[in-house]
């Protein structure tokens, strides 16, 4: 086994942790057999850079996933609204139980010599459940989350055969601030 390397730890890579190299996943389950025709050498020199733009995906930020998901929530837009419309104002707001989910469909073209010998789909999935949030809306930003809990489960495919999967659970008890705050309107400038 070996981890996942990055700086980022809301990375997708940095959450799914310890997996095996994904070169060796996708020779051990035959991902690349949609390749015909190639030696093994060659295969395995293309695992190892399929592995390689894979590898690639996993800086997804899981933050900004959920944030887009976010950016969407009726209540949330509602409390960004407000507090654009009321300088200063900062609404609480609860939220339903809810799931946010994020799919990828990116694909990786083999090249033998300049000539395409195949394309290989990737699928990426991330889905959270959320239950008992508190968002706390200040400027049109989502500042914070005070409360509640995330289930949040990964899978990354190559070939719809999976390579890497992890599901985690997550309670928020203390909170989470948001540095800069998650844009969900932008609030017009003051007259000047």
């Amino acid at each position: 086994m070996t981890t996942v390397s990055t700086d980022d730890p809301y990375a997708l890579g940095t959450f799914l942790g310890a997996v095996e190299p994904f070169a060796d996943s996708l020779h051990r389950e035959g991902a690349l057999q949609a390749l015909t025709g190639l030696g093994r050498p060659l295969a395995r020199a293309a695992e190892q850079e399929v592995a390689s733009v894979v590898q690639g995906f996993l800086g997804l930020d899981m933050i900004d996933l959920l944030a887009g998901g976010w950016r969407t929530h009726a209540a949330l837009t509602a409390a960004a609204r407000s507090t654009c419309a009321a300088a200063g104002s900062e609404e609480v707001v609860a939220l339903l139980d809810h799931r946010i989910r994020s799919v990828h469909h990116p694909s990786v073209k083999v090249l033998v010599d300049g000539v395409s010998v195949g394309t290989l789909a990737v699928d990426i999935e991330v889905e959270f459940d959320l239950s008992g949030i508190i968002a706390v809306v200040r400027g049109g930003r989502l500042v914070a989350v005070r409360a509640g809990s995330c289930t949040a489960k990964a899978g990354v495919a190559v070939e719809r055969i999976p390579v890497a999967g992890r599901q985690g659970h997550f309670d928020l008890p203390g909170g989470v601030r948001f540095r800069r705050g998650v844009v969900l309107r932008r609030c017009a400038d003051p007259p000047g």
